[in-house]
């Protein structure tokens, strides 16, 4: 009523991830999988630590999402996955990376909650959404999290009212910044399959950015800025018309915003084939 656009969820993931959603799932007559995969980690050479990760975003909302609920697709079936159960064996699987080879994919909350967005729920087999680490993250947390280690309940018989993840989040934050020298990296993939005119299709798309040295701005930063800075910049411009509560994946015109990142330097490769059957 008041003529306002109002846009979430518009940064790096969820965010550029939600356009390509909505330009993939546009292809299809009906879409029966779709998997998104997205992190940010440190480059090969960055990695001295047992974790093999560095902070380009806040540690505590790090910690937060390794205690995160799950909902995937798996067999057509609905699976919901605990927060403590989000690093198990089952739920946690690889994949290849062009350029970066063989990273960790962990459960990475409500795969539904955009499904639904899309109306494309019903006629899944398959979906997820996964965050990227190198692998061992998960070996990591494991154990972790079996002891309480992200319990946000004080401990008893200590003095205060102090939390283990408050005590993680303290211990550990000042030992995983980056050197001015070193790159974080941001690593998406998207994967989209279904039917078009009677054909099985598989669609991705995927991007890796860097850290820029001269600038030292991160990777992160620069996915989540430039994606936010491109939308509010179409809603000014009134490239975007529509008011009230709006959607990446349906509301951001994808055309123009995939060629307004590729000038901020973050291009985005597209690849379909037919597959067979």
């Amino acid at each position: 009523r008041a003529g306002i656009s109002i846009m979430p969820e518009c940064g790096l993931d969820p965010g550029i991830d939600l356009v390509l959603y909505g330009r993939a799932c546009r292809q299809f007559d009906t879409v029966q999988t779709i998997l998104s995969y997205c992190g940010g980690f440190p480059e090969k050479s960055a990695c001295d630590n047992p974790l093999n990760y560095k902070l380009s975003w806040i540690w505590r909302t790090v910690l937060s999402s390794t205690m995160r609920e799950g909902r995937i697709i798996r067999d057509s079936k609905l699976i919901n996955i605990s927060a403590e159960r989000q690093h198990d064996k089952e739920f946690v699987h690889t994949i290849d990376f062009p350029g970066l080879g063989e990273l960790e994919a962990i459960p990475n909350g409500d795969a539904i909650f955009f499904t639904d967005l899309l109306g494309v729920t019903d006629s899944l087999t398959t979906t997820g959404r996964y965050a990227l680490r190198w692998p061992g993250w998960s070996d990591f947390w494991r154990p972790l999290k079996h002891f309480g280690f992200l319990s946000t309940e004080p401990v008893p018989g200590l003095d205060g009212q102090i939390s283990p993840r408050e005590f993680v989040d303290k211990l550990m934050e000042p030992q995983l910044n980056y050197k001015d020298d070193e790159k974080d990296l941001v690593a998406m993939l998207n994967i989209f399959e279904g039917i078009k005119g009677g054909q099985k299709i598989r669609a991705t798309s995927r991007l890796l950015i860097e850290r820029d040295l001269d600038t030292g701005l991160m990777a992160m930063s620069k996915g989540v800025g430039c994606t936010a800075a491109i939308a509010a910049k179409m809603i000014a411009r009134g490239e975007i018309t529509k008011k009230g509560l709006l959607s990446p994946v349906r509301d951001i015109p994808s055309d123009q915003f995939l060629a307004s990142l590729a000038r901020r330097g973050i291009e985005v490769v597209e690849e379909t084939e037919i597959l067979p059957g």
